[in-house]
């Protein structure tokens, strides 16, 4: 007998979040000349409000402050209406990522941690250290790719702008992810480490 509740809303959001982050820089190129600027910010700005509703009770300080700055950026491209603020929102996602993910180094759980014992794991002692290092790693990307992401956003052309915040830093996420799943197979072997 399946006992699974029905997917709803909450469910389904985060993948309609993906899916929207992945489609946002094509959906910027091919409607720019056609769409004022503001538009897209109301967009953004329901798709954050919406994101705040269905998480309003598992939301922690980090959340809270990410979505106001979120919030905030919104209003900026609908009052300036803004090119430049609109091709920036990559740049505020992924220097925001950053942050939360360095921030968490000073917490006792970092953010990688969190994403586990959420996901129903509880790391093992030996695996700290190596949590913590992969959390540093990745403020660093991530505030890496927000400096790429600003250098295209504000001096390059608007097809290298798409070029890398809909494809190019996807690619080089996902051999990150890769590359780390292949060491992390090694040093779980190494360091007698065994998944619940």
């Amino acid at each position: 007998m399946n006992t699974s509740k029905p997917r709803g809303l909450k469910d389904l959001f985060p993948l309609v979040l993906v899916l929207l982050t992945l489609a946002y820089p094509f959906v910027v190129y091919f409607h720019i000349d056609r769409v004022n600027p503001r538009w897209f910010g109301v967009v953004l700005l329901t798709v954050a409000l919406i994101r705040l509703g269905v998480t309003w009770h598992e939301r922690r300080k980090s959340d809270w402050v990410m979505t106001t700055v979120i919030v905030l950026f919104c209003f900026g491209i609908i009052l300036l209406e803004s090119a430049i603020l609109l091709r920036s929102y990559p740049v505020i996602m992924s220097v925001g990522m950053g942050v939360l993910f360095l921030s968490s180094l000073l917490d006792e759980h970092t953010l990688i941690e969190r994403f586990a014992r959420a996901g129903g794991k509880t790391p093992p002692e030996q695996a700290k250290g190596y949590l913590r290092n992969l959390t540093l790693i990745w403020g660093v990307l991530l505030l890496s790719n927000g400096v790429v992401a600003a250098w295209t956003a504000w001096y390059g052309s608007l097809a290298t702008w798409t070029w890398y915040n809909g494809l190019l830093s996807y690619v080089i996420f996902g051999v990150f992810i890769a590359l780390e799943l292949v060491y992390r197979h090694f040093y779980k072997k190494k360091h007698n480490i065994i998944d619940d």
